[in-house]
């Protein structure tokens, strides 16, 4: 560095103070925003993390590894582990790799973010994304008939319903969580109330039976809630639950109300006709002997389609369809616990700022993407969502919410202090 750098730097401070703590945000903003819109190449969103990771760098006395973080750097080390002993080493060799580039998002995530004015544009800019093409696409597939067994899909990472519907799922905590502050302004409260009636629409267009139960779980009660705080929510609410009725094909509902089938061994086969609950019922026994024969180490990460194909022949390779049993027959039951330990770690600090996050309505109601997480968490015991990118974004704008909202302190000027570090207070 030559002598006029350096009387530069030390001339100019604070504009490179401001520039190094922008970097994280703009790079995240480019990540998130090439991401959600699943459209363009991969090299958009890896520029765009390594720019937000430079700039963390850039000011290493800012970056913090709070719970969630500790406990996503022990699952990642123990996956490492299941990988060398995995049964199919260049699988689990992926797989790994790409749980990784999931926890450095999660990592920059939580260290980027730094004021409620941020999460808030954070999170108007996945919705803004999620609409443009996913939303928008797999409209435009219902409405072209481009479906697959009735129900719809886009592309890429949404081209599995299931997936598409967990992810519409964290979108419309997202969505709920900006449209119900009372401060916000007029016309984006409106425009998000028409938004999220859309994404109910894609969730029921997918027919997916197990983020329609952790839409009920996640959801039922904070509306009752609100019902009871304010009944005459109860008119809106019921026209709206009457539009959606005659908008949703009658083969979603009937697809839907198969999940009365689901209690019983005897009726599980008439639950749809494709079979694919029977399917998963079958699915779920061999997830669950694939773990007991490998409960410390598993059988690899990213390898149970390997393992289902040589446990279950006449299934062939097959996912498990259930989040929890799938990274116990993976990781054992080691990382089952520690990606418990991951989740729950953001769940238990929600909880315990949950007072003073509700108490202030005049920036995010951030409960609402706690009861979308909730959901997703209740549908993933339907399908396997441990490797969701989406969801480590939803897990990271919670536990950022706690650091940023709901405390006098967390006030801009007071998150910009460089001498203030972002842990969970």
């Amino acid at each position: 560095m030559n002598v006029g750098t350096r009387r530069v730097l030390a001339n100019h401070p604070r504009e490179l103070t401001t520039r190094a703590t922008s970097l994280p945000l703009i790079g995240l903003t480019i990540f998130t925003f090439f991401f959600v819109t699943s459209r363009w190449s991969n090299l958009f969103t890896e520029f765009g993390i390594y720019l937000a990771l430079f700039g963390l760098l850039l000011r290493p006395q800012e970056v913090t590894f709070p719970p969630p973080l500790r406990w996503a750097g022990a699952f990642l080390l123990w996956i490492a582990v299941t990988a060398a002993f995995a049964i199919a080493p260049e699988k689990a060799g992926e797989t790994l790799v790409e749980r990784l580039k999931t926890l450095v998002i999660f990592f920059v995530l939580v260290n980027a973010l730094r004021t409620p004015k941020q999460l808030r544009f954070y999170m108007l800019l996945m919705l803004a994304a999620f609409l443009i093409y996913p939303a928008r696409g797999t409209l435009l597939n219902y409405v072209a008939g481009i479906t697959t067994a009735g129900r719809v899909a886009w592309n890429n990472i949404y081209a599995n319903p299931n997936d598409l519907a967990a992810i519409t799922l964290l979108m419309l905590g997202f969505a709920l969580a900006l449209a119900t502050v009372k401060a916000q302004n007029k016309w984006l409260r409106r425009a998000l109330w028409v938004y999220a009636p859309v994404l109910l629409v894609i969730i029921f267009l997918t027919q997916s039976r197990g983020v329609f139960i952790g839409l009920v779980v996640g959801f039922a009660p904070g509306v009752l809630q609100q019902l009871r705080r304010r009944p005459a929510l109860a008119v809106p609410l019921f026209i709206a639950a009457l539009t959606l009725a005659v908008v949703i094909p009658a083969a979603s509902w009937h697809r839907l109300g198969g999940i009365t089938k689901l209690t019983s061994v005897e009726t599980i086969a008439e639950a749809d006709k494709y079979g694919s609950a029977l399917a998963r019922f079958e699915l779920l026994k061999v997830s669950w002997q694939i773990f007991a024969s490998n409960p410390v180490l598993g059988v690899g990460i990213g390898c149970y389609n390997e393992a289902n194909g040589r446990y279950a022949p006449l299934l062939g390779e097959r996912d498990a369809h259930n989040t929890y049993l799938s990274l116990a027959a993976e990781t054992g039951l080691p990382g089952l616990l520690l990606w418990l330990g991951l989740v729950g770690s953001v769940l238990v600090a929600v909880r315990r700022r949950r007072r003073s996050l509700e108490a202030d309505d005049s920036t995010i109601q951030i409960v609402w993407v706690e009861r979308a997480v909730v959901g997703c968490l209740v549908a993933g015991f339907f399908g396997t969502y441990s490797g969701v990118t989406m969801l480590y974004l939803a897990l990271g704008t919670l536990y950022t919410a706690t650091n940023v909202l709901g405390s006098p302190t967390a006030t801009p000027q007071a998150a910009a202090s460089p001498r203030r570090p972002l842990r969970r207070r």
